[in-house]
């Protein structure tokens, strides 16, 4: 029985590694978690880019078919919609400053992540860019708070609308 038993564990972990999950079904499927409040470097997905704020549109916003557009001030990067000039999302990636309402930044641990945000997130490798990833949820208020990370440290992070704002065609 113990054998057996042994066996059965084994195999549901297998297979929970093997899983193909994509991201969006983790995103619909991880409980919610209230990021109503959230902004990281004190941009707030919804609000508005203003202008004498510093950052400055990347050279190839042009040359994508999406319905943003790219800024940086060299900490932050912000996508916002051609539109609308709405933020839609804000990320701090590689050498780029900037933490979360809860402080978490570049080169914090994942137990510091945990602490903060809770149980609530989901996990996710891309396996295409080698890429590792935890994210949290806000289905009430449609919004994605996700850091990538290396040897249990934050290496870059993000948050932005959860669903269907950043379009790429």
């Amino acid at each position: 029985m113990k054998k057996l038993s042994a066996l059965c564990l084994f195999l549901l972990l297998m297979l929970s590694a093997c899983s193909t999950q994509t991201l969006e079904q983790s995103k619909k499927e991880v409980q919610s978690t209230n990021l109503s409040g959230e902004s990281i470097g004190g941009l707030k997905v919804g609000t508005f880019l203003r202008e004498e704020s510093g950052f400055k549109g990347y050279e190839s916003n042009g040359e994508y078919d999406r319905n943003y557009n790219q800024y940086t001030n060299g900490k932050l990067d912000v996508s916002v919609d051609k539109e609308t000039d709405e933020i839609l999302a804000v990320g701090v990636i590689e050498s780029g400053t900037g933490s979360t309402t809860a402080h978490i930044g570049l080169g914090s641990t994942l137990d510091e992540v945990t602490s903060a945000y809770g149980e609530n997130y989901f996990s996710y490798t891309d396996s295409n860019q080698g890429m590792q990833e935890i994210g949290y949820v806000d289905h009430e208020n449609n919004l994605l708070l996700s850091f990538v990370h290396v040897d249990n440290k934050v290496t870059g992070m993000s948050l932005g609308y959860a669903f269907d704002r950043l379009i790429w065609e």
